[in-house]
Order: C-alpha cells, then sequence, then structure tokens
C-alpha cells in the first residue's frame, strides 16, 4: 500500500509540474513534439523487376507528433503477375510489412519537402523454390502538397535496398530505385508553433 501511495505521489507531482513548465527553448528553436495527428491511407509505386516494370501496392497508419515527425506501420505487396524477365516458369511474387518513420519540413506549407524511412521483413516467392524471408529498407524523398485539410498528396523517389535472400535471385535484383504517389487521409490538430 504504501509503495502504491508514493507512485501515486510521484505521479501527480510529475504532472503538477509539467502543467506549469515552460516549453525548452533549443538552439534551433521551440518545438512541441506532442501526439498531434493521425494519418492513414494508401502508397503506389511504380518500380522495377528484372527487365519488367511493376506496379507494388501499399497502405500506411501513422501517428503524427509535432506537427511534424510520423511513426507508423505498413505494407507492400506486388500486385502484379509477375514473370521474372518474362521467362515463362519464373513466376515472382514479394511482399513486405514495415514499420515507417516520416518527417515533413514546415507541413502548415501547401508544399512542402517530406523524407521517409520503411524498414521491415517480407517474403519473395521465385518460380519452383521455397519462399523465402527478405528484409527491406527503402529511404525516401519528394514534396507533398495539402489539397484539404484532411487530405495530402505526396509525390517521392527512393531506393528499396533488400537483404537476406537465400533464393536463386540476388539482394542486388531484388533491390532497386521506386517512384511514388503517397494518398494520406486524416487530421493534424493544434497549432503550428513556428511559420
Amino acid at each position: 500500500m504504501r509503495i502504491k501511495t508514493i507512485l501515486f505521489s510521484a505521479a501527480f507531482s510529475l504532472m503538477f509540474l509539467s502543467a506549469f513548465s515552460q516549453h525548452e527553448e533549443t538552439v534551433l528553436g521551440t518545438r512541441n513534439l506532442g501526439f498531434s495527428g493521425i494519418w492513414g491511407g494508401t502508397k503506389h509505386q511504380m518500380t522495377r523487376f528484372g527487365n519488367t516494370n511493376s506496379y507494388v501496392y501499399g497502405w500506411h497508419f501513422g501517428l503524427e507528433f509535432g506537427k511534424a515527425l510520423t511513426l507508423g506501420i505498413g505494407a507492400y505487396d506486388l500486385h502484379d503477375n509477375l514473370l521474372w524477365d518474362n521467362q515463362s516458369g519464373q513466376s515472382f511474387d514479394m511482399r513486405w510489412r514495415v514499420v515507417s518513420l516520416g518527417y515533413g519540413f514546415q507541413k502548415f506549407r501547401s508544399v512542402h519537402p517530406v523524407i521517409n524511412l520503411d524498414a521491415g521483413r517480407g517474403t519473395v516467392k521465385f518460380a519452383n523454390e521455397n519462399e523465402d524471408r527478405i528484409f527491406v529498407i527503402q529511404p525516401s524523398a519528394g514534396v507533398e502538397i495539402n489539397l484539404l485539410r484532411w487530405f495530402h498528396l505526396a509525390f517521392e523517389g527512393g531506393y528499396r535496398f533488400v537483404t537476406d535472400s537465400n533464393i536463386s535471385l540476388t539482394d542486388n535484383q531484388l533491390s532497386g530505385a521506386f517512384g511514388q504517389a503517397t494518398l494520406r487521409f486524416g487530421f493534424s490538430w493544434g497549432r503550428y508553433r513556428n511559420h
């Protein structure tokens, strides 16, 4: 019982102090990194596997902090019935789930730059070989357009780094550049501290 009283008192004291404390000032200006929004939507990626242009469909969901930083989850799925290099008997499929980290610069502007990093595990299937587990890292950068307060559209370019492939296709063959359109639906609340 005494431990509960001490913990309750400590928690109450911290809440009381934080309510009356001022925002921390830094060299780069003040920044409130509180929870500020919820966003989700779809990603549409054009990329190349072997000699074949391909479409990859993705989804994402994230929590926004400080009206700039987004932390979330997502997934990508190769939506084509792809034959590697258009060779019969060489069917190919790849899908991966990711943890996402994104940052928008001056998001109060109608057009602003964004950077993102997706990383996670996935699977690849090639021809008659057993399905293999892979690891994917995708950095990207681009611009985001605030079409409506609840709907943003981003255009990004990036590179997909694939590792841990143990099939006859190498990591290098599975890796490659991509262009991506991201549709974001959601809402941010609160005021921007620095315009």
